[in-house]
């Protein structure tokens, strides 16, 4: 990673070439769905029985989805031991690691990539920067974003705004913003889904979203396809799973923003999760002397700002991508206490 010059208020921080483009972590975690998806199909066709990840495991050892065991809880309504131990071993997972399960495991994100055209993927982008404009200007008052437009080869903007105070990482601010030393995921779209599964399995005795689950119809179509192959089984499956995966994901847009009840029920654990959380070194950071570089918040797929938390969503809903640490010019961002350096190089 190629480390920033500074002058004065001004980012230039060098293109990386394509080599230095993407870290090693990187690039396994693009490739660690496909692997998961690829061995527990596997599984499946190889009679080992591994499941899916709405059920996986081995014989009689089984983990259920954590929505899916929460609404058989409410479906039966009655206490369910293995329900309830799945649950808080979910919990636990979620408590350590966060929502990495959206962006290391989840199959939803590199088929939703897939299923975006140039058009999408540009506005996506713009959005993203117009975020990370927003973010620049409460921390400093400036008018854009010197470091995302250096990432990009173009000129530094020097801050104009007047700094009153600090955020909880001891970065300036503008003046009229008040620093947030910890924020939680908002309640909006997908915890309206999350209570409408839970209410409709209740009313109706069955997990009623696990019919239209894109993760478990993805997983669904794959098995009638192997079932057309293998078996000669045509069925309307592969008709009608691939048609609702498509409309959830193109006509319901940004469905893991603002509609999976997976990613609502485990923002609502990840808010007490801090172990792993993205984490800034204040003396290698640009933001240190008033440079509003938004590096980070501009290549997050979340739309978080890990400097600041002033993001359109909170650090709860990251996802451990660890594309800010990538794109960090200076390299000041790490996800554990351990690889936080600490200005000693």
């Amino acid at each position: 990673m190629a480390k920033a010059k500074t002058t004065g208020k001004t980012v230039q921080s060098p293109k990386p070439s394509k080599k230095e483009g993407r870290s090693k972590v990187s690039r396994v975690r693009r490739y660690v769905p496909g692997i998961v998806f690829a061995l527990l199909l596997i599984g499946l066709v190889t009679g080992v029985g591994s499941g899916t990840l709405c059920s996986v495991g081995y014989e009689s050892i089984a983990a259920v989805c954590p929505l899916g065991a929460l609404e058989s809880l409410f479906g039966a309504g009655t206490f369910v031991a293995r329900a309830l131990i799945i649950l808080v071993v979910a919990a636990v997972v979620v408590l350590l690691v966060g929502k990495a399960f959206c962006s290391w495991v989840c199959p939803i994100p590199p088929l939703d990539r897939f299923l975006s055209g140039k058009k999408r993927r540009e506005a996506d982008k713009a959005a993203r920067t117009e975020a990370a404009q927003h973010v620049s200007t409460r921390l400093t008052g400036c008018a854009s974003c010197a470091g995302c437009q250096d990432s990009t080869g173009g000129e530094g903007v020097k801050n104009t705004g007047a700094s009153t105070g600090t955020d909880a990482n001891g970065f300036a601010m503008a003046e009229g913003s008040s620093p947030k030393k910890r924020r939680f995921a908002k309640v909006d779209g997908r915890h309206v889904v999350l209570g409408g599964s839970l209410v409709s399995a209740a009313v109706c005795g069955f997990p009623v979203f696990c019919l239209i689950c894109p993760v478990g119809l993805t997983f669904a179509t794959a098995i009638a396809l192997y079932r057309l192959v293998g078996f000669n089984e045509p069925t309307l499956d592969l008709i009608v799973f691939p048609l609702i995966i498509v409309a959830e994901l193109t006509l319901l847009r940004k469905w893991c923003h603002r509609f999976c009840p997976i990613s609502a029920l485990m923002a609502l654990l990840a808010n007490f999760n801090k172990a792993t959380r993205p984490k800034i070194d204040p003396n290698l950071c640009l933001r240190k002397d008033g440079t509003p570089c938004t590096v980070c918040a501009t290549v997050c797929p979340e739309f978080i700002d890990p400097a600041g938390d002033l993001g359109n969503r909170a650090l709860a809903e990251c996802t451990r991508c660890g594309q800010c640490a990538e794109a960090c010019p200076t390299d000041a961002i790490r996800f554990t206490k351990k690889g936080l350096t600490r200005g000693n190089r």
